[in-house]
Order: structure tokens, then sequence, then C-alpha cells
């Protein structure tokens, strides 16, 4: 009597056509997954560049001796919008990013009306709308907050009201078209 052992070659016995197929899905996905890591931080670094050369030059300057924070405001020009203190004052910069020679234009904070208390006052006029952000803004040589907001009838707001008494300069209101 002749008796036969069978081994099995595998513990899977499926076709390897599958096993590679997932092979590859994978790969394919954490690669994505790592380049959607890599788009989010470059992204996010254009977007504060150039804050450190700004705030270096206003310092070499001697325009303040203290910066707090740096925004961008993108208006007909484009501005790092700079917080900080000069002798013992509470200012706020525009400094142009383009052309070599920079027109600084300077804002005493003791002269304004403060970001809380104009947030304040949308909230009174604005009850059923969004806030997106706030920004000082420069508008032909207007200083102004730039309110950002969506309204109750789910429209993006760009409302521009004077930095000093806080009236309104103009109203941008855009429409979705999807839905």
């Amino acid at each position: 009597m002749i008796t036969m052992k069978i081994r099995p070659s595998s513990l899977y016995t499926g076709p390897k056509w599958l096993t590679w197929s997932l092979l590859i899905i994978i790969i394919f996905l954490i690669s994505c997954f790592i380049y959607m890591i890599y788009l989010y931080i470059d992204l996010k670094d254009s977007k504060t560049a150039g804050y450190e050369e700004t705030k270096q030059q206003l310092l070499k300057a001697n325009t303040l001796t203290d910066i707090s924070k740096v925004e961008t405001f993108h208006g007909d020009e484009a501005y790092h919008v700079v917080f900080g203190t000069d002798d013992q004052q509470d200012k706020i910069i525009f400094y142009p990013l383009e052309g070599k020679e920079k027109n600084l234009t300077t804002v005493n904070q003791s002269e304004i009306i403060s970001k809380d208390a104009i947030i304040n006052e949308w909230e009174q006029q604005c009850s059923d709308c969004e806030l997106v952000k706030v920004t000082p803004a420069l508008v032909e040589d207007n200083k102004l907050w730039e309110l950002t907001y969506i309204d109750a009838s789910n429209r993006y707001v760009l409302d521009y009201v004077s930095i000093y008494d806080g009236s309104r300069y103009e109203q941008y209101r855009l429409k979705s078209m999807f839905n």
C-alpha cells in the first residue's frame, strides 16, 4: 500500500493577483496620505511666508520695539498687518509687500475702536450670522476693519467699516453658485 502525504505549499490558496492588487492599493493610499500631509505643511508655510523678514525689518528700523502678531491683508495691494509696541504705545503698522520703498502706514491703537468692540457691535446688528474673521484693512488710504462673515441668507460677506468710528465704508455680498 502506497501512502502519499500532501503538504500545502502555503496557508493562503487564493489567487495571487488579489494579493498583488491589495498590496498596490495599500501602497497607493499610503503615498496619497503622505502627499496630502506634505501639501498641508507647504500651504501652511506659504501662508505665513515673509512674516519673519517683516518683523526683522521693523525691529531693525526701530519702528517697533516689540511685535505681538502679524496678519496678511489683500486689497488693491497686499500688506502685512503688524501689531506691536513702540514707546509704550500699541500700534498697527501696514507693511506693503510690493516695491522696494516701503511707505508704512501706522495707526495708534488708542485712537481706534477695538476689535472686540467692532465684533460686539456686529453681533448686535447680525445675530443670525457666522463670523469668519476680523482684520485691519487699508483700502485707498482708508484705515478700516474688514469683517468677513456668512449672513442669514448664506452669503459670504466682506464688510469694511472705519477703524475710527465704525461707519460703513463698503460691503460686498457674494452668493454661492453651488449649494
